[in-house]
Order: C-alpha cells, then structure tokens, then sequence
C-alpha cells in the first residue's frame, strides 16, 4: 500500500513538472496547447476582480467579476487556463431589464457558462484602438452573452483605472463580426445597449 501511495505521488510531481507554464499576456505559438497551463503571471486579472457599478439618473450597470485560477477548459485539449468569470445587471429608466447575479453565488457547471468570461489580454492598437492608452498598457477582452439573444456574439473590453484613489474600469460593449443572423424583427443588440460605460468600483 505504502509502495501504490508513492508512486502515485512520484507521479503527481512529475507530471506537474512536466506542464508548460505559458503567460497569457505573452504571444506563443504554445498558447492553449496540450498540456499547457495558460497563466496570468503577471496578475493583470486581479485588478478587475469585484463589484463594479456605472450610474447615470436611474440608469445603472452593475458588473461583478471573479478571477479563476487554474480552470480546466477541456479535456479534450488538455490545458487549463486562468480565467476571468462574471455576472451583470442593468437597470433602464429604474426598470430592471437583466439581472443574472445569481449565477455567482449558484454557478454554473463551466466557467464558459457564466455571462462574462474569458482571458484575452489586450494591447492598445487591438481592436477597439484605445489612443489614450500608455504604449505598454493592457486591458482584457472577454465574451458577454444576453441569454435572451443567443443569436448576438458580443464582447466586453475593460480598461483599469485608478484615479486619485477611486477604481475604475472604462468597458465597451460591442457586436463581435461572428453574430449569427437574427430572427426576423428580433433586437440586434443586447438588452444592455453596445457603447462605452465608467464603472466605479464598489465596497
């Protein structure tokens, strides 16, 4: 028995050691690869991690984001990556139009399931170009679905801030070219309207 629980351990830190670390922040032919662990090295991610809210009048978007360490994504490709998973509502008006916090708190089977979710590091010349951007600053990119709209494929871009002490992320909301042909007469956007919000970091 003693002999079975050492072998197994031998092979536990061998196979550990034999994983290819990849940083998702890097540009490798290796990326998302079999057997290797695409990982934030550099924590870009955890600057994101929390309530975010924008408010304007009685019109308010509120973004909650979690950071995932070592997710394994398939297993049919064999890699695990680091992920940035969330939720979101939207008021318009004061009337709630979307609201799928609970999926924090009761989430779901995959990390692929939630609302928000990805890992794409983005550069400042990558589509949508940010001028004010610093040469060397990087923001994330990641997918944002309305459950409703399954047929929309959209995306999300944040851009960390800090100003005078109070947090914030600049998100555009936007159309991916892969978007499926609507319905006829169905809305051609999320129930949260594409465009740029400021969101201010919560407590």
């Amino acid at each position: 028995m003693k002999s079975i629980f050492i072998t197994v351990l031998v092979s536990f830190f061998l196979s550990c050691k034999a994983q290819v670390i990849v940083p998702l922040a890097g540009d490798s032919d290796l990326a998302f690869t079999n057997g290797t662990y695409n990982k934030d090295v550099d924590n870009d991610f955890d600057k994101y991690v929390g309530t975010w809210k924008f408010q304007q009048g009685n019109t308010s978007l509120t973004i909650r984001l979690k950071k995932m360490v070592y997710n394994h994504y398939s297993s049919y490709k064999n890699y695990y990556q680091d992920l940035i998973v969330g939720e979101y509502s939207y008021i318009e008006n004061g009337i709630e139009k979307v609201n799928t916090m609970e999926q924090m708190t009761s989430p779901p089977a995959k990390a692929g399931e939630h609302n928000i979710w990805g890992n794409l590091i983005w550069s400042k010349n990558l589509y949508p170009k940010c001028v004010e951007c610093a040469e060397n600053e990087r923001r994330i990119k990641l997918r944002i679905r309305d459950s409703q709209r399954s047929y929309l494929s959209s995306a999300i871009i944040l851009r960390y801030k800090n100003e005078n002490g109070t947090e914030k992320i600049i998100a555009k909301i936007y159309k991916n070219d892969s978007s499926y042909m609507p319905p006829d007469n169905a809305p051609d956007e999320m129930r949260i309207p594409y465009g740029e919000y400021v969101l201010i970091k919560q407590p």
